[in-house]
């Protein structure tokens, strides 16, 4: 019999730590070159940026509980700007969970081209999660030296292990008959697998773990397999948008 588990979705992102921030300042915009509000928290709290005073313009290019973020030309106006040489903020960000575990424990298995594909969503997949959520709510397991060391040369800060994960979570596995309906604050296994010859499969990593799928109208074949999207179908879940639309619009891009 198919069980279903339902998880309640919900976290505090760094974007919302910088709002709160910015509210009790009675600011209400703020001006960067960074893409989103969420990117601006993570190199605020890092101290990479820092906060100006002064009268900056520019047009809205996000908008998040009546805080804009201003960038390029334009008429609208925000008394803070963000910058190297700025005051610097601790923005106080707490945010350990949901974890996203990619765990490269075949990595050995695949050819050289799968590798670089590997590589390649992997980046992308860190770029998605800080577009959402930070660094610390991603973990590289069984990671070989070759992923550590691309990791680092883009500045990640969260966990890089030798080994599997320990814990409690569940395996992400598109052959498991349990459905998963939702995420929430818990641990995801993702395999970092890319085979074109359908060689290996997630169960093969060696985790004693709940294995659950994710389905769209009842079938696996609905859901992308790229680590990216499916990082994407997460990040989106857990901030409130329903599953079955993350699916369909991280495929849709």
């Amino acid at each position: 019999m198919l069980k279903t588990v339902y998880i309640f979705p919900f976290v505090k992102t760094p974007r919302d730590f910088l709002v709160d921030c910015l509210l009790a300042r009675g600011c209400r915009a703020i001006r960067s070159s960074e893409r989103n509000l969420n990117r601006l928290a993570i190199r605020l709290q890092r101290g990479e940026l820092g906060l100006e005073e002064g009268e900056f313009h520019g047009h809205v290019v996000e908008e998040h509980r009546a805080v804009r973020l201003l960038a390029g030309a334009g008429g609208e106006v925000a008394k803070l700007r963000a910058g190297r040489g700025g005051e610097h903020v601790d923005l106080g960000i707490e945010l350990e969970f949901p974890k996203i575990v990619i765990d490269y424990g075949l990595w050995d298995y695949h050819t050289r081209e799968e590798r670089k594909l590997l590589l390649k969503q992997s980046s992308l997949a860190l770029q998605v999660v800080r577009d959402h959520l930070w660094d610390r709510n991603l973990v590289l397991a069984s990671c070989p030296d070759r992923v550590a060391e691309h990791f680092r040369s883009l500045g990640f800060f969260g966990d890089i292990l030798p080994d599997r994960y320990e814990g409690k979570a569940v395996l992400l596995d598109p052959h498991a008959t349990e459905e998963l309906r939702s995420f929430g604050e818990g641990v995801y296994i993702l395999g970092g697998i890319v085979d074109k010859s359908n060689r290996m499969r997630t169960q093969e990593l060696g985790y004693e773990l709940p294995r659950v799928s994710l389905k769209l109208h009842g079938r696996s074949s609905g859901v992308p397999d790229r680590l990216n999207l499916l990082v994407g179908i997460i990040c989106r879940n857990v901030l409130g948008e329903p599953l079955d639309l993350a699916i369909r619009r991280v495929t849709q891009r």
